[in-house]
C-alpha cells in the first residue's frame, strides 16, 4: 500500500490556495488583493508557529542574556548605593570601559534593560565624553534580578519549545 505524502490531496490544494491570498507576490494588481486585517496582540509580529517567531523568541532570549551579564558586571565594579538599599551604582564612562571588552552594544543593553526595569540613569539616552559621570543603578539587589531574568529565559524557553513541536498555520517550503 502506497503512502499518502503529507502534503497532497484536497487539504493541501485548499491550504495553498489560502497562502496565495496572503501571499503579496501572488497578485499582479494590488487591488486584487485582499486586506488583512490584525488584532492588536497581531500585529507587528510573526505568525504564530513560523520560523520568524522562533528567531524573534531565540533574540529575546539572547537579548535577557546580554542584561543578565551587564546587571552582573555592574554588580562586581559598582559602588553601593546610598539611595537604594542592596542596589549598586557605576559611572556611565567607568561601565564604558570595562564593558568595552565584553560588548559593543552597551548602550542597546542599557536601554533595554532599563525598558525591564532593571537599571535606571538619569537622561533619555547616554553618550561616551558628555555623559561620563552619569551613575547608572541596578534597581534592585543583583539576586534578585538574576532571578527574575533567569525566569524570564526559562519562559521563552518553553515557549519556543512550545512552538517548534507545533506544526506551523502556514505553507512551509521543502
Amino acid at each position: 500500500m502506497a503512502e499518502k505524502h503529507p502534503a497532497s490531496g484536497p487539504e493541501h490544494a485548499e491550504q495553498h490556495q489560502n497562502w496565495m491570498m496572503i501571499n503579496p507576490f501572488a497578485h499582479y494588481n494590488v487591488s486584487e488583493m485582499p486586506k488583512r486585517s490584525f488584532g492588536q496582540e497581531e500585529y507587528g509580529r510573526a505568525p504564530a508557529g513560523s520560523r520568524s517567531e522562533q528567531r524573534a523568541l531565540a533574540a529575546n532570549v539572547r537579548a535577557l542574556q546580554e542584561i543578565l551579564q551587564l546587571c552582573e558586571q555592574i554588580e562586581k565594579s559598582g559602588q553601593e548605593d546610598t539611595e537604594r538599599h542592596g542596589g549598586k551604582t557605576v559611572a556611565f564612562g567607568a561601565l564604558f570601559d570595562i564593558y568595552n571588552d565584553i560588548s559593543d552594544k552597551l548602550l542597546a543593553t542599557l536601554l533595554g534593560a532599563r525598558k525591564y526595569g532593571f537599571v535606571d540613569f538619569s537622561g533619555e539616552t547616554l553618550f561616551q565624553g558628555r555623559d561620563e559621570t552619569v551613575p547608572v543603578r541596578l534597581v534592585r539587589p543583583f539576586q534578585e534580578l538574576k532571578m527574575e531574568i533567569l525566569a524570564k529565559v526559562e519562559d521563552i524557553r518553553c515557549i519556543y519549545v512550545e512552538k517548534t513541536n507545533v506544526e506551523p498555520t502556514t505553507l512551509r517550503q521543502e
